[in-house]
């Protein structure tokens, strides 16, 4: 969050410079984006649960990391009132595979209390975001070619996230280890309200066509519904920057 606040108040100079460097220029009725970039935000979340095997109970426990990725970005806003509007964005990350770490505690088929420790990593576990935002816009007064935008709203990030359901290993007489083979999985999906904060730089070539920046920030944890009644909290969003194609009206 520090590193969005820090980004946005350079936009926010940067813009201010330009703007005071020339007389201020109408700000354009309102824009049209289309780009993409990058989300640098990482994180990671656990999940842990029991399950009954050989009459006795074991427990499994599960790390997942949460890797940054690309992202597509669609949007856009309309100015209403001098330089306040409202706008739009659709954004989303590319289906990204990762590898969770995952342990099992095993009972053991012939005595009790007797567990066996199986661990080991799965690839390929799969997670997607997407997102609508919006948004109340301000846009600055700018210079001919060079506009600042700041929006700020609710979004609406829903997530669709593979967790593992179970840890498969294989064991041999006279059974006392087992070994990890992998894991099994099950998607969940879950929408959640969360918020953005953000901030568009557009360079416009002529009255109708620029490229830009955006860099945005959101957040919303999102409890996903898994087995047994349990609920697993991820946390989706973070900070996004790209460029794309701006598009004046």
């Amino acid at each position: 969050m520090t590193q969005a606040i820090r980004t946005l108040a350079f936009l926010c100079v940067f813009a201010g410079l330009g703007a005071g460097s020339a007389r201020a220029q109408p700000v354009p009725r309102g824009f049209i984006s289309i780009g993409g970039g990058y989300q640098s935000t990482t994180t990671t979340f656990d999940d842990s649960f029991t399950f009954t095997r050989d009459q006795e109970t074991g427990t499994t426990r599960v790390t997942y990391p949460v890797d940054a990725g690309p992202v597509f970005d669609l949007g856009g806003g309309v100015r209403l009132w001098r330089g306040l509007g409202v706008g739009v964005a659709v954004s989303g990350i590319y289906s990204r595979d990762s590898t969770v770490t995952a342990s099992s505690s095993v009972p053991h088929p012939f005595f009790f209390q007797h567990h066996r420790e199986v661990s080991g990593d799965a690839d390929g576990v799969r997670r997607d975001e997407l997102s609508v935002h919006v948004q109340a816009q301000y846009a600055l007064p700018g210079t001919r070619r060079v506009h600042l935008t700041l929006m700020g709203g609710p979004s609406f990030l829903e997530v669709n996230q593979q967790l593992v359901i179970d840890v498969n290993y294989t064991e041999t007489y006279p059974y006392d280890t087992a070994e990890f083979a992998g894991v099994d999985t099950s998607t969940r999906k879950r929408s959640q309200t969360g918020f953005n904060v953000g901030a568009d730089v557009r360079w416009m070539f002529t009255e109708r066509l620029g490229v830009g920046g955006l860099v945005r920030f959101t957040r919303a944890t999102v409890d996903l519904e898994a087995a047994d009644s349990r609920t697993v909290s991820v946390d989706a969003g973070g900070m996004q920057a790209g460029v794309g194609v701006r598009i004046g009206f």
